[in-house]
C-alpha cells in the first residue's frame, strides 16, 4: 500500500511538473511569473555567486497575492520534494533574512534575472 501511495505521489508530481513547465513557456509579466519558470530559476541559481550588497528591496517581489492557491500549492510541493530547490530556497531565505530584505514569515520560491520571488509561508 505504501509503495502504491509513493507511486501515486510521484505520478502526480511528474504530471504537475509537466503542466507547470508547459505553462511557464511565456516569459514573466507584471501579472506574475509562471510557476515553472520560478521553479527552474530556483533550481538553476548559483547561490554562491549572489552577493547581498547587490540586492535591494526592489529585487524582491512578493507573489503571494499574484499566484492562485493551486499555483502556490503546486510550487511549494515541488520545492519541498526537490532537494536542490529546497536547499537553494533555504540558503536564499537565510541570506535575505539576514539582510532584512524578507521577514521570517516569507520564503523564496523563485529567482529570475536577479529578482527574488517570495511567498508568505503557508501555516
Amino acid at each position: 500500500m505504501k509503495r502504491l501511495r509513493s507511486l501515486a505521489l510521484l505520478t502526480a508530481m511528474l504530471a504537475s511538473f509537466a503542466f507547470v513547465t508547459a505553462a511557464a513557456a511565456a516569459p514573466p509579466t507584471s501579472r506574475g511569473a509562471g510557476v515553472g519558470a520560478l521553479l527552474r530559476g530556483l533550481i538553476n541559481v548559483n547561490v554562491g555567486d549572489i552577493t547581498i550588497e547587490d540586492i535591494t528591496l526592489t529585487d524582491v517581489v512578493d507573489v503571494t497575492n499574484v499566484l492562485n492557491n493551486n499555483q502556490i500549492r503546486v510550487l511549494t510541493d515541488l520545492i519541498n520534494n526537490s532537494p536542490i530547490a529546497s536547499n537553494n530556497s533555504n540558503l536564499l531565505n537565510d541570506l535575505l533574512r539576514d539582510a532584512n530584505l524578507i521577514n521570517g514569515n516569507q520564503i523564496v520560491v523563485g529567482v529570475l534575472g536577479g529578482t527574488f520571488f517570495v511567498l508568505d509561508r503557508i501555516p
